[in-house]
């Protein structure tokens, strides 16, 4: 067998591992090194993002809580106001009625007076003419 040569086997297994070994040193010393540190850099890269989006998170929480708190707040204020303000524009539109219902009264009297007056007199006329 060719492979098994006695004269070219032991210059094929020296040279198979000078190449091996001077390239598992190449790599283990030179790249590995790089590898790792980029690994290891990306792993804190991505932690830190992560940090910060579970920060960010709960800060747009915080803030709709403190939104939600502040509508409910202005809500009610807003409600107790305009119940407020309906109540007392009830009773201000009460007593005004309760007030100006006899001078309408009044009035309206006097105002029916008053046509049923020009009515008379201007039937006086016609009969008259």
């Amino acid at each position: 067998m060719p492979q098994f040569d006695q004269f070219s086997f032991f210059n094929q297994v020296a040279f198979f591992l000078f190449f091996f070994f001077n390239f598992y040193f190449f790599i283990s010393y030179y790249f590995l090194p790089i590898i790792s540190t980029n690994i290891k850099f990306r792993k804190k890269y991505i932690n830190s993002k992560i940090n910060e989006k579970i920060l960010l998170n709960l800060e747009i929480k915080n803030k709709q809580v403190s939104y939600t708190n502040l509508f409910k707040d202005f809500s009610t204020y807003y409600e107790t106001t305009l119940n407020e303000n309906i109540i007392n524009y009830n009773t201000y539109k009460n007593e005004y009625l309760l007030k100006n219902s006899l001078i309408n009264l009044f009035y309206v009297n006097k105002i029916k007076n008053l046509f049923n007056k020009k009515f008379i007199l201007s039937k006086k006329y016609l009969y008259n003419i």
